[in-house]
C-alpha cells in the first residue's frame, strides 16, 4: 500500500491545530472542558452521578470514572444494562457533566423519564490521553482498564447485567475512536458501539505530515502524545492492530454499529476526518456489517454535537437491552 502525505493546503491549518494544542499537551488544561466540584449530585427525576476511582493495575495505581444511576436505580433491586462512554482528547470522566454546551446529565435523564430511552447505567471512565489503547511499550494499558477492569469492577459493585446483549460502548472524538476499535476488537464483550466525531485518520500513517509541521516545535509535542500510544517511530503493526479503519475489514457482522459527525467539525479540515469516515463506511459495507452512518450539515465537533444527537446514539446501542 502506498504511503499518502498530507496535501500541502493542509500545511498551515495542521499548524494552527498544534499551536493550539501546545499549551494544553504541557500540562494546561483547556478551561470550561473539565469539571472542578467532583462532589456526587442528584437530578430532578431521581437520577445520580457520582465520580470515583478504583484499584487499576493496568494503569499502575488509581483508575478514575464517573458513574449515572438512572432515575429508578435507588428504588428497587433491578438490574440494569450499561453503556461505557469514552470522553475525548485532554477530556477526562467529568468532562460529559460540563454544562458547556448543555446539561447533558439532565437531558439524558429527562429521555429516560419520557420511555423515549430504557433506563441504564452510563460508565465515563478516565482515558488520559490514550486513544483508549495500550501503551506500545506497555507501562499504560488503558484498553485493558477499559474492556478488562472496569466491567469487572462495575458488575461487581452495581447492579448491572453482566450479558453481552446488556453491553455496549460509545464515544466521542478521540472516545469515538475507542469506541468503535474496541467494540471491533472485542465483539463477545459488546453488543454495539456509538461514535459522535470518530478521530479517523484517512491516512495510513498519521505521522507522516509534511516537513513543515514535522520539524515545527509544536509538531513535537503532537508526536509525543501519539508515539507513547503507537511507538516512536511509529510501529505500523501496533497502529493497524488498533485502527478502526483496519479492524473494519474483518468486524464481526453481530455488531449493531453508528456513527456521525458534522459538516462543520474543524477536524474535517485539519485532517480530513470526513474523508476517513467515509472510507469507513465504505469498509464496512464492503465487508457486510450492517451500520449507521449519519453526516449533520453545520454541526460542530465534540460535546455540542453528542448534545444534539445523544438521543440517536444511545437510542441505536440500546435497541437490543
Amino acid at each position: 500500500m502506498q504511503s499518502r502525505r498530507y496535501p500541502a493546503v493542509m500545511v498551515w491549518t495542521l499548524i494552527s491545530l498544534l499551536s493550539a494544542a501546545t499549551a494544553i499537551v504541557v500540562g494546561q488544561a483547556r478551561p470550561g472542558f473539565r469539571r472542578g466540584n467532583t462532589s456526587a449530585f442528584e437530578l430532578p427525576g431521581g437520577s445520580r452521578v457520582e465520580f470515583l476511582e478504583m484499584e487499576s493495575p493496568a494503569l499502575k495505581g488509581r483508575g478514575q470514572y464517573s458513574i449515572f444511576f438512572p432515575p429508578s436505580y435507588g428504588n428497587g433491586d433491578t438490574d440494569y444494562p450499561v453503556v461505557y462512554f469514552l470522553h475525548g482528547m485532554f477530556n477526562d470522566h467529568t468532562s460529559w457533566t460540563v454544562d458547556r454546551f448543555g446539561n447533558l446529565p439532565a437531558k439524558i435523564e429527562q429521555l429516560m423519564l419520557d420511555e423515549k430511552l430504557p433506563e441504564m447505567l452510563l460508565v465515563h471512565p478516565n482515558g488520559g490521553k490514550s486513544f483508549y489503547t495500550n501503551y506500545h511499550d506497555q507501562s499504560l494499558k488503558y484498553e485493558d482498564f477499559v474492556v478488562k477492569e472496569l466491567p469487572a469492577h462495575v458488575e461487581s459493585t452495581y447492579r448491572a447485567k453482566k450479558d453481552r446483549r446488556y453491553r455496549a460502548v460509545a464515544g466521542t472524538s478521540m472516545g469515538g475512536y475507542g469506541a468503535l476499535k474496541i467494540a471491533m476488537k472485542y465483539p463477545q464483550t459488546y453488543a454495539g458501539a456509538a461514535a459522535h466525531s470518530p478521530i479517523i485518520f484517512p491516512v495510513p500513517n498519521p505521522m507522516n505530515v509534511p516537513p513543515e509541521v514535522k520539524n515545527s516545535r509544536r509538531f513535537l509535542f503532537f508526536s509525543e502524545v501519539f508515539t507513547a500510544v503507537f511507538g516512536n517511530p511509529l510501529d505500523q503493526a501496533y497502529y493497524d492492530a488498533n485502527n478502526p479503519l483496519v479492524l473494519a475489514e474483518k468486524a464481526s457482522t453481530e455488531l449493531a454499529i453508528y456513527f456521525d459527525y458534522g459538516t462543520a467539525d474543524r477536524y474535517n479540515s485539519l485532517v480530513h476526518m470526513d474523508e476517513g469516515l467515509r472510507k469507513l463506511d465504505r469498509t464496512l459495507t464492503a465487508a457486510g456489517v450492517a451500520h449507521t452512518f449519519r453526516e449533520h450539515p453545520g454541526e460542530p465537533h465534540g460535546w455540542s454535537l453528542v448534545y444534539s444527537h445523544i438521543e440517536e446514539s444511545l437510542g441505536f446501542v440500546s435497541k437490543g437491552f
